[in-house]
């Protein structure tokens, strides 16, 4: 086959370059994406419910609906977190689930419960989470000349223009927006004139109602022909409303005789501020499928021109993961160009003539090309994972180049003709490098049985590495035997002046050295081994690396029954050092895939963006110092501005938390309940916030005497607080909502005012009800066990907290939290790595014909894993999804050239040659393929340890294990395999030649 391929150069090489220029449009027809696009097995379903509170929310909607989604197929997991007029629901499934499926059975699932759900309950939204759910960028607009304007206009012109014109951009999903004022029509009742013609806010209710309908089409036959008739609906704007008429009393009236009828702002329950000024932010998603780079164009064109046409307005992006991804992207690239450069440079010290490393070089853009062909094929996007695993898969290639053109040179160097140099020197180690593919895929491909998204990672990962392996083996097969043919023949044999042929001489004095000093060389062995079970069990284990970022969000819950505007005052404040962005989004947001979190009108989320790192520290000790001072009420946490990373992987669960839930049967736990537990708990912290709260206690009996219905009381007290919406008024673009306000001081409401009896008396508020002051929960937890209290606790105090708690019949616990996913981590991580040893023995075994052999070179693995830990310690990292496919990638790498060495070697010792000269001759053929595979993977990752910007952070892990594992890796590789294959076949020896 080989003979062929050489005998016709030209069929090898334009089907190389089609595969070159196919490879090359690849590039631009794959989608690109800061992670894989994986299917995350979250549903999350929001409620609003206003003017009611957590417990009946918890009760009346959360509860009922929770064990009606509890009947879903595959569901792992159900939290809900209630608030005032809210809730958010989480289900959680086990990765393996079609999400799509889930969501249309939770979909039927709430269509199910709305039947005894609170007939106004507004149909709760359900939104399936996906890693393409993440804005990859925000977009603040605001008034540029900070002077008056009419916000109402800028939100309406926000939400039909500037939202729009983004979505129909090609690679735009949805634009969500926050911050913006919607209208509603104000009815301010002149209550003098009401109550002198006898009008009750009733009356003018129903009238409202009566006049505001719309009655179908109706279709008419007159004669041959058919007409659609059509009722107009009365109202049609605020001047129809103004006019509409009333009669009392044999008087016929309008409603803007007796109240005063204006368009105005709804109650406002959140803002958002761009540094001081006020403004609308708009969340950019992206189709699943999109180009990142096409979409920051289209963005970054579609945003000058806002800039142009609206010259009145400043628009500003923020949070721009685009810019993340192109770093990220570009440290790569980076690592991948000077990967290949230095393998270029170190190529040309190590073999003496220039044509070699000229053919190595060719043939490392080759294989990357046919790999992005294949990505495009099996669908793998352009991410940081798959472009790692390329990048690691780089050193393979080279690997493979220099074992061919090694093979053949030392083929050339036995007399052999060139073609049958080329052709003998691929067909002896055809075997090994196909071995060599199946042991790399083998310690990769059983990782993607990770169960969860670390899994779905390790998928990418190993297609990629796959890939990249693939087709550097097509590559080191097919297209490099050719190469070095007619390159050897059409050019001069050129011998570089500089070629380190004297390499060989001190691997030798090496090898003499190490087998001589046995005890040295087990010693050094032993302490790695050591080291790496030592630290495997004191190195701290994480998802992902540390990010030094200079950016960070803030959030507040003030933790008091603040208004929204001393929300604002209070955040505002904050700022003292005037940051270089200060935005705060305060109260409730309006998102419609803000899964995040649920905020209240006393909380705010705050995202702070510095120049430095240094002045990020500064803003964060002073905000640090005035909330402590100031507000010590207040319940803050600093976090890292949340990359894609964070959002998939990071996760806001506390490291161990204790969980009661009550064992009365039907009887759900409570304030005094939280104070019994607390007390006893003295260590533990509450994750559960309070708040106190005005409750309004009717006296029916009164109700009855004064003639009052129940109904007109709670019409006429939530008229006075603004809280009743008669109707819409159903324009032609929208529905505007009909209020009757009264912004009257509320201490005096409930005092000062009066209600209508059936008799149309007035009859004092005061004599009808009374107000207390409760302290309940501000926010109520619950899962698939019901409503719970949480704690959390230090590690320590499991089982004390168990013996506190087991006087208490009446609580059952539960614990939870990051360092049970952890533990399920590290047990998933050993079994999956055992089996993949497994694998590997197996296909060793069938290439050796060998039970001994697999394990010799089996036995490297924790050596050097002890390397690749310890360089961890020195650098001060964790245990993390980064590091761990760092080891991973350094064993298949390493295992690697020691079976191409046990191969080598086997070859020489059948051939007759003595055992121990076979041994060194064997290390001597494959010392430069070890030496130049090591060099070029270890330097092209050094600049990574000492890289600034995300994309070499989230590296460092990886670089810093497998420099750590490769170092070890070299000298376990070229010394002490060598040494235990000699001792086992040593007397096998011995006895052949008795």
């Amino acid at each position: 086959m080989i003979k062929y391929l050489i005998q016709r150069p030209i069929a090898v090489f334009m089907t190389a370059l089609a595969f070159i220029i196919l490879g090359t449009i690849s590039i631009f027809k794959i989608p690109t994406s800061l992670l894989p696009d994986i299917a995350i097995p979250e549903i999350t379903i929001q409620l609003s419910y206003p003017n009611s509170s957590a417990k009946n929310i918890e009760n009346a909607i959360v509860k009922p609906l929770r064990n009606q989604l509890l009947q879903i197929a595959n569901i792992k997991d159900i939290q809900s977190e209630s608030r005032d007029g809210l809730s958010v629901i989480k289900l959680t499934f086990d990765f393996n689930t079609n999400i799509n499926y889930a969501f249309i059975e939770a979909n039927e699932k709430i269509d199910g419960a709305l039947l005894f759900l609170p007939k106004d309950l507004e149909r709760p939204k359900v939104i399936k989470a996906a890693a393409s759910d993440i804005p990859i960028l925000y977009l603040s607009i605001y008034n540029k000349n900070n002077d008056d304007i009419d916000f109402l206009k800028l939100s309406e012109f926000t939400e039909s223009i500037i939202k729009r014109r983004i979505e129909q951009l090609p690679d735009v999903a949805i634009a969500d927006i926050n911050g913006i004022v919607k209208p509603e029509i104000s009815i301010k009742i002149d209550e003098e004139k009401a109550n002198s013609l006898s009008i009750s806010h009733q009356e003018i209710i129903n009238t409202i109602r009566e006049n505001n309908f719309e009655l179908g089409n109706l279709l008419i036959q007159n004669g041959i022909y058919q007409y659609q008739f059509r009722f107009s609906n009365p109202l049609q704007n605020i001047d129809d409303l103004k006019n509409i008429y009333l009669k009392k009393n044999d008087r016929i009236l309008q409603l803007k005789d007796i109240a005063k009828v204006s368009i105005e702002n709804q109650q406002e329950r959140g803002f958002a501020f761009y540094n001081k000024e006020r403004c609308i932010n708009i969340a950019i998603i992206k189709q699943a499928d999109a180009r990142v780079n096409n979409l920051e164009e289209s963005l970054n064109t579609t945003i000058n021109q806002f800039k142009k046409d609206y010259p009145q307005l400043e628009f500003k992006t923020i949070k721009d993961q685009t810019k993340l991804l192109k770093l990220s992207i570009d440290n790569l690239l980076q690592s991948l160009i000077i990967g290949s450069l230095l393998a270029i440079i170190i190529l040309f010290l190590f073999i003496e003539d220039l044509q070699s490393p000229i053919i190595i070089g060719l043939s490392i853009p080759i294989s990357l090309l046919l790999s992005f062909l294949f990505m495009y094929w099996f669908g793998i996007s352009i991410n940081v994972i798959s472009l790692s695993g390329l990048i690691l898969g780089v050193g393979n290639m080279i690997d493979n180049a220099v074992i061919v053109i090694d093979n053949i040179s030392q083929k050339l160097k036995n007399d052999y003709s060139l073609l049958e140099s080329c052709v003998e020197g691929i067909q002896e180690i055809i075997t090994p490098l196909i071995s060599s593919l199946l042991t790399a895929c083998g310690i990769f491909i059983p990782l993607v049985f990770l169960s969860g998204i670390s899994g779905a990672l390790f998928y990418d990962q190993a297609i990629a590495v796959t890939i990249g392996l693939t087709a550097s083996l097509i590559v080191s097969i097919f297209i490099i035997p050719v190469l070095f043919y007619y390159i050897k023949k059409r050019t001069i044999n050129y011998k570089l002046p500089f070629s380190l042929n004297n390499i060989e001489n001190w691997y030798e004095k090496g090898f003499n050295y190490f087998f001589e000093k046995k005890t040295l060389t087990f010693s050094i062995v032993a302490f790695f081994l050591i080291v790496g079970v030592i630290l495997i069990q004191k190195l701290p284990y994480e998802k992902l690396p540390k990010f030094s970022e200079n950016e960070i969000e803030l959030f507040i819950d003030w933790n008091e029954n603040i208004t929204l505007k001393e929300n604002y005052e209070r955040t505002i404040s904050l700022n003292k050092n005037d940051s270089e962005l200060f935005l705060s989004e305060i109260g409730e947001n309006q998102y419609l895939l803000n899964k995040e979190q649920t905020k209240s009108l006393s909380e705010t989320n705050i995202f702070i963006a510095e120049k430095s790192i240094e002045n990020i520290n500064k803003t964060k000790n002073k905000i640090d110092s005035i909330l402590k001072e100031k507000y010590p009420n207040a319940i803050y946490k600093f976090s890292p501005q949340k990359n894609l990373f964070e959002y998939i992987f990071g996760s806001d669960e506390r490291n161990l938390v204790a969980n009661f839930y009550s064992n009365k049967t039907n009887e759900e736990i409570n304030f005094e309940d939280h104070e019994k537990i607390a007390s006893a708990l003295k260590y533990g912290k509450p994750i559960a916030t309070f708040q106190n709260q005005i409750i309004i206690d009717v006296n029916f009996e009164n109700l009855k005497l004064y003639s009052v219905s129940y109904s007109n009381l709670l019409e006429t007290i939530q008229s006075l607080f603004n809280q009743n919406t008669i109707d819409n008024l159903k324009t032609s673009q929208k529905f505007i909502p009909i209020k009757i306000n009264n912004y009257s001081n509320a201490d005096n409401i409930l005092n000062n005012n009066f209600v209508k009896n059936d008799n149309l008396e007035l009859i004092p508020l005061r004599n009808l009800v009374k107000t207390r002051i409760s302290n309940d929960f501000k926010t109520i937890f619950g899962d698939k066990l019901g409503t719970k209290l949480m704690f959390t606790i230090p590690q320590n105090k499991i089982e004390l907290t168990k013996e506190k708690i087991k006087s208490e019949k009446n609580y059952k616990i539960e614990f939870t939290g990051n360092i049970f996913e952890l533990d399920r981590l590290k047990s998933e991580m050993l079994i999956i790595l055992t089996i993949s040893m497994l694998m590997l023995y197996l296909i060793m075994a069938a290439q050796f014909e060998s039970l001994i052999q697999p394990l010799i070179i089996l036995i490297e693995i924790p050596i050097d894993i002890g390397g690749a830990l310890l360089f961890l310690y020195l650098f001060n990292e964790t245990i993390n999804i980064m590091s761990v496919i760092g080891i991973i990638i350094m064993s298949g790498i390493v295992i690697t050239d020691s079976i191409l060495k046990i191969h080598t070697i086997n070859e020489l010792k059948n051939s007759g040659i003595e055992l121990k000269k076979a041994i060194k001759i064997g290390g001597t053929m494959r010392l430069k393929s070890i030496l130049i595979t090591s060099l070029t993977t270890i330097l092209a990752l050094i600049p990574v340890l000492f890289g600034d910007g995300l994309g070499n952070e989230m590296q460092k892990p990886l670089a810093i294990t497998l420099i750590g594992g490769m170092i070890i890796g070299t000298f376990v590789s070229l010394y002490f395999v060598p040494y235990i294959y000699y001792q086992i076949y040593k007397n096998e020896e011995n006895n052949n030649s008795n």
